[in-house]
């Protein structure tokens, strides 16, 4: 199922007089199977799209659709189960809790969803799996490198196998050789699961790899190109 954006926009009241967008005008198709990045300067209004997407955050104007169903009009409570049904995340600074490892950290989650045991146990182990981190479940972050925890993180997010996956700045605290094997790695879910991938990124070797580019100015899209990959 798709997710859309209709006549989207955010702003925020900073005054009477004086409002300050975060997203004017936003039309936004995402089908199944999509590998797209938001690209823009900083304050752009990028992270402001994302939050739109995943309903942290609701639109003063316009609507937010999933399969067709109106998602802005769902509740708190409704709108993070939906979050939980459907989507996974991946940060630029992981957020991985300090005190569980791996295998915990993924688990998390997959408990929220209420899954049993043996299909949390299955799930972990596969989603490690296809990271390349099955023998390091045991560990803590603090003693996985930056790319490890990352892989982590990105465990986490696919865990659930959800239908979008929203990844900000996702190889901005990378080196160059350890962020071009998570894009890889990005590139090999998409193409094995059809994993949907939206990014928010500056990463240009990033931007290259994906299927649709939106740029965004000022809250608005100013302009869409798509790659052959």
């Amino acid at each position: 199922m798709q997710f859309e954006l209709i006549n989207v926009e955010k702003f925020y009241q900073a005054s009477e007089e004086n409002k300050v967008y975060g997203a004017r005008n936003v039309n936004l198709c995402i089908p199944e199977g999509e590998f797209m990045a938001l690209v823009g300067p900083s304050g752009s209004g990028k992270t402001t799209v994302l939050n739109l997407i995943a309903g942290l955050i609701l639109p003063t104007g316009g609507s937010l659709k999933h399969g067709g169903s109106d998602i802005t009009s769902l509740s708190l409570e409704e709108r993070t189960q939906h979050r939980l049904d459907y989507m996974g995340f991946i940060f630029q600074d992981y957020q991985l809790l300090p005190i569980l490892t791996a295998e915990e950290n993924i688990e998390f989650p997959l408990q929220l969803k209420g899954f049993t045991q043996q299909e949390i146990k299955e799930r972990v182990s596969w989603a490690l799996k296809q990271v390349g981190l099955e023998k390091m479940g045991k560990r803590f972050p603090k003693q996985l490198s930056g790319g490890q925890q990352q892989r982590v993180s990105i465990a986490r997010a696919i865990a659930g196998k959800p239908q979008l996956i929203l990844a900000d700045e996702p190889t901005a605290n990378l080196d160059s050789k350890t962020a071009q094997e998570i894009i890889e790695l990005f590139l090999k879910l998409n193409k094995d699961f059809k994993l949907t991938f939206v990014f928010s990124t500056h990463d240009q070797r990033l931007i290259d790899q994906v299927r649709t580019v939106l740029y965004i100015k000022d809250g608005q899209i100013t302009e869409t190109r798509t790659h052959n990959v």
